[in-house]
């Protein structure tokens, strides 16, 4: 009986070992909420049995098997200390200003980790991976990751398509009811709105071709000169794009079967509360809200007119709130209770929580979609107030612009979502059609990585309009013949008409009639 034990233990190891993918991760950018996102991806790949490698500035605070970490953490404290963004001047920053000044500041980044110690010793020792997974998001030059381990790749974003994934895979993205992320606009355009996504859409075009790539095809050869393949090429290599959106958070749109949908693949079963938010939460008979401005934005930062007349608010509801507030807040009313951090995902899956007051970043929106709970947000920058316009679009949230915050607007956005049962009816709907899904988000990208790798690269889901320059991707170039045919037609359509009237017309008006020829 045991050498049976042994011999099906051999047996399931070998089987399972023989499944088992090495996996490539490369989260590159400083900000955890992007970091979030890739880290879900390759939590559900570990989960599933396969060995991961990362490349990011976040390591692991408790080692894993089967999970090795390359920390780059020196690179992001360096820049965060010589960048000292403040949030709330970034999110004043014109949007025409904004993605160039991302785009400098990733490339350079970039140029900065590729060279990094860590990273250069796995440079060099061009271990074999079979699936890397890179973030696409103004640095597409870590993409030649992928080759020069030998593996495939997949790419993801942490937001809705924007416009370098309709570059890697031939998506069209219309500007007539496609809003680019940054731009705070839905679905449902005016003329003047959709006047200026497609002059935006067209400008980041631009700014990729003419600033990004010539940039990033020095760092390119400078750091991959062995690579066989062209900038471009590289560029729409990979398989599969994972990307954090949902109909149900967004609005429906075309996509390419090689983009999947994998909105809340952070999000996991809530944990138990610490026993202080456990029992603060449990004792709001008459509901509470749940309020944070994330990882990067701090509310300790908020002017204080502004801080006290949320405070002020505050302490005229029956409700409890919880503020993630990362200092002591003095003279804060009996029923706020404030904590420098919060298991986000955890408070907002609480029972007695009726409002999640938000920057209205994506993890946040989606954690409350996930719960049903209503939505105030007060955006900052970045996707965040076109995430919130959606939410007000849908009818399960409000806004309240940070320049615009009075105890007035405060108190009247709270008292309509708290009292209006509407929003917590279409909250509670949308969240039904958020989690019905055939697969779960980390069921997706598990399936879907291992079809990529069992497909070798899957090219059959890969669209011909990848190969496609812009111009003839949106038939420009065939609208314009077709232009050139109507022109020279119409032209030689008036000289044979003027020719027909001189000859005939004209010449019989010369002729003198039998009165002139009497006379």
């Amino acid at each position: 009986m045991k050498l049976i034990n042994i011999f099906a233990f051999i047996l399931i190891f070998f089987v399972i070992g023989s499944n088992s993918l090495k996996i490539l991760g490369v989260f590159p950018t400083g900000s955890k909420s992007h970091f979030a996102i890739g880290k879900a991806i390759v939590d559900a790949l570990h989960d599933a049995g396969h060995d991961i490698t990362v490349m990011s500035p976040f390591p692991q605070k408790k080692p894993l098997e089967r999970y090795r970490d390359i920390d780059f953490t020196e690179i992001k404290d360096k820049y965060e200390k010589e960048m000292n963004i403040n949030p709330f001047d970034f999110g004043k920053m014109p949007i025409f200003m904004m993605v160039p000044m991302m785009s400098t500041f990733g490339m350079g980044v970039m140029d900065d980790i590729l060279s990094y110690s860590s990273v250069q010793e796995l440079l060099k020792s061009k271990e074999k991976f079979d699936v890397c997974i890179v973030e696409i998001f103004f640095m597409e030059t870590y993409m030649a990751l992928a080759e020069h381990h030998g593996c495939i790749l997949i790419g993801f974003t942490t937001f809705n398509a924007v416009g370098m994934i309709d570059e890697i895979t031939g998506n069209i993205s219309p500007t007539s009811y496609v809003p680019m992320p940054f731009l705070d606009y839905t679905d449902k355009m005016t003329f003047i709105e959709r006047l200026w996504n497609t002059v935006y859409t067209q400008y980041e075009k631009i700014l990729f071709h003419v600033l990004e790539v010539p940039i990033q095809y020095r760092i390119y050869r400078r750091h991959f000169p062995d690579a066989k393949k062209s900038f471009y090429e590289m560029v729409k290599s990979p398989a599969i794009i994972f990307q954090n959106s949902h109909v149900s958070t967004s609005s429906p749109r075309p996509y390419m079967p090689n983009v999947i949908e994998v909105c809340g693949i952070h999000v996991k079963a809530a944990k138990p509360l610490p026993d202080d938010l456990q029992e603060f939460l449990d004792s709001a008979v008459d509901g509470a809200i749940v309020f944070s401005m994330g990882s990067f934005i701090q509310s300790k930062n908020f002017p204080i007119d502004k801080r006290n007349a949320l405070l002020n608010v505050f302490g005229r509801l029956k409700q409890k709130v919880l503020w993630k507030f990362e200092e002591d807040l003095p003279n804060k009313p009996k029923n706020v209770k404030i904590s420098s951090w919060l298991p986000q995902r955890d408070v907002v899956a609480h029972k007695n929580v009726k409002v999640f007051i938000t920057h209205g970043g994506l993890l946040g929106t989606t954690e409350a979609m996930y719960e049903g709970v209503p939505l105030l947000g007060i955006p900052i920058f970045g996707d965040q107030k076109m995430n919130m316009n959606n939410a007000v679009a849908k009818g399960y949230g409000l806004v309240v612009n940070f320049d615009d915050i009075t105890e007035e607007k405060i108190e009247s956005a709270l008292t309509k979502l708290l009292n209006d049962p509407k929003y917590f009816e279409t909250a509670q709907s949308l969240s039904k059609i958020f989690n019905d899904r055939p697969m779960t988000p980390q069921e997706s990208v598990v399936y879907w990585t291992e079809y990529a790798y069992r497909h070798k690269g899957a090219e059959h889901l890969k669209s011909a309009g990848s190969d496609l320059y812009y111009f003839q991707l949106i038939s420009l170039d065939v609208y314009f013949v077709l232009f050139l045919i109507f022109v020279v037609n119409a032209m030689i359509d008036f000289y044979v008409v003027r020719y027909l009237y001189r000859r005939f017309f004209r010449k019989s008006s010369d002729k003198p009639s039998k009165k002139q020829k009497k006379n």
